[in-house]
């Protein structure tokens, strides 16, 4: 295999590329950046909820975890990825926190990941439903992420590689289940045949089967020292669990940040591979998990009763132990070509229509009872998303990555990705390991099939979280075919 560096930028559908050069080593390094909000920055709004809600401090502390690697003898061939502990990273965000690294390093902008993990018990950075970020946090977040970015290039040093894929069927189930009697949505409409999260009853009976499928995957990219003593320097891993929620409480019982799952997971692995060693980074990302929940609907309610924040330490458990085993088959080299392609696509937005407007001033119009300053009724909530979607332009930017690491593939979307998705990509993608993060790059909502928009159900329901239009994922699946064809040319 031929040691080359390829870096691709495409914009608007339009490549080009720069001239393949020959490296004579890998190098690598990592970096763990505190993002828990300053004193100053409380009380501060969190995400994860239709309701506005607001935490005046925490004892837990949350994070934003990178790992870089690329050619030894020049910078502008490295590339890094980025996980935030934060449920939604805006793109304005995420593009100045890519300035103000590549500033920094001198890497190209182009050649880093920001990915959210989805915890829902982070900082909101990105408007959703009625939680609003604070611009202060935002610029504080964008600095600490291009400051981990930095210190990851400050700590490269001589690596080698390897990837592997493990397997875990025990925490992720879809939670989509189709509907047996109709059920109104909050248009006023009964024409969903889906639901989302059923509860254990299975909807009081009215609800049949998951809509979909799940993915136990678990791939993942490591890197350790190339020196005598192979060191561990970090991990990237994958996997798609939308989140656990229910973390555990401050000592006085109240709620607080947490990195949810994925911070566990991130601890529990650093100890597995690199016991005392606190400079190993371990990094979990989300997979296509946009209806996949640890709540498996088509069993029994658990008689267990979880204390805060025992399940999300169960799931995570469970899932660093079936990557742990497929850690240890994972052989390493230096000599593979590192390449990255990327779209920018201009994709529609599904709009309110002049019926919809009055609908929504109808409902806005009447006696609204607020409780601490939120509206309740799940009518009113999707009306105000309404009239803040008239706000949105008839189309966005949607950017998309694909990177090429030897036979390992990592593509990003950034909206929260049904797993068919995932799985569809996975199946045409022409190399041996392929694995997708989500949410990264920018919030562009929920990207569900055209067949599941028919469905209906709370995925599809046009607001802030979901409005791409029904073809969405159509044109990202034919821009990813495009990109692995230049992948595997290069």
């Amino acid at each position: 295999m031929r040691k080359t560096v390829a870096l691709i930028f495409a914009v608007a559908l339009i490549g080009f590329a720069l001239v393949p050069s020959a490296f004579a080593d890998l190098r690598a390094g990592a970096d763990v950046t505190d993002i828990t909000p300053l004193p100053e920055h409380y009380p501060i709004s969190t995400a994860g909820s239709m309701a506005a809600t607001f935490l005046d401090g925490t004892e837990e502390r949350i994070h934003c975890r990178t790992l870089m690697l690329g050619d030894a003898e020049d910078d502008q061939k490295l590339v890094s990825f980025t996980l935030v502990d934060s449920c939604l990273v805006p793109r304005e965000l995420v593009d100045s926190a890519k300035r103000l690294a590549s500033a920094k390093t001198g890497i190209p902008a182009a050649n880093f990941t920001i990915a959210a993990t989805h915890t829902h018990s982070a900082p909101t950075a990105t408007p959703a439903f009625q939680s609003n970020p604070s611009v202060a946090y935002q610029i504080f977040l964008a600095e600490q992420i291009a400051a981990s970015i930095a210190k990851a290039h400050e700590n490269l040093e001589p690596a080698e590689a390897g990837w592997a894929v493990g397997e875990n069927d025990r925490q992720a189930f879809n939670r989509r289940w189709f509907v047996t009697e109709p059920y109104e949505n909050p248009f006023g409409e009964t024409t969903d045949t889906v639901r989302m999260n059923p509860g254990f009853d299975k909807g009081g009976g009215k609800v049949s089967k998951p809509a979909g499928p799940t993915d136990p995957a678990i791939p993942m990219l490591a890197v350790r020292s190339s020196k005598g003593d192979k060191k561990p320097i970090g991990l990237l891993a994958n996997y798609t669990l939308h989140y656990v929620g229910s973390p555990p409480l401050t000592a006085d019982g109240k709620r607080q940040l947490s990195g949810d799952y994925f911070d566990r997971f991130a601890r529990i692995m650093a100890e597995k591979v690199a016991p005392g060693d606190d400079r190993y980074v371990a990094i979990l990302s989300n997979g296509t998990s946009g209806d996949i929940n640890n709540n498996d609907y088509g069993s029994p309610a658990p008689e267990k009763k979880y204390a805060p924040g025992e399940k999300m330490m169960e799931v995570a458990q469970s899932v660093a132990d079936s990557a742990f085993e497929a850690f240890q088959r994972i052989e390493y080299r230096t000599d593979f070509p590192i390449e990255v392609a990327a779209r920018e696509l201009d994709l529609g937005v599904r709009k309110p229509d002049a019926d919809d407007l009055a609908r929504a001033h109808e409902i806005l119009g009447s006696p609204e009872q607020l409780i601490n300053g939120n509206l309740r009724a799940r009518e009113a909530i999707y009306a105000r998303e309404t009239l803040q979607l008239r706000e949105y332009p008839d189309t966005v930017p949607v950017r998309l990555q694909a990177y090429r690491l030897g036979d390992l593939c990592i593509l990003t979307t950034p909206c929260e990705t049904f797993v068919e998705i995932g799985l569809e990509l996975k199946k045409l993608s022409p190399f041996g390991t392929t694995m997708v993060i989500e949410l990264a790059n920018g919030y562009n909502g929920y990207l569900p099939t055209p067949q599941q928009h028919e469905w209906g159900g709370y995925e599809t329901w046009r607001a802030k979280s979901s409005y791409l239009e029904e073809n969405a994922s159509v044109k990202m699946v034919e821009a990813f075919r495009e990109m692995f064809g230049e992948l595997e040319t290069e």
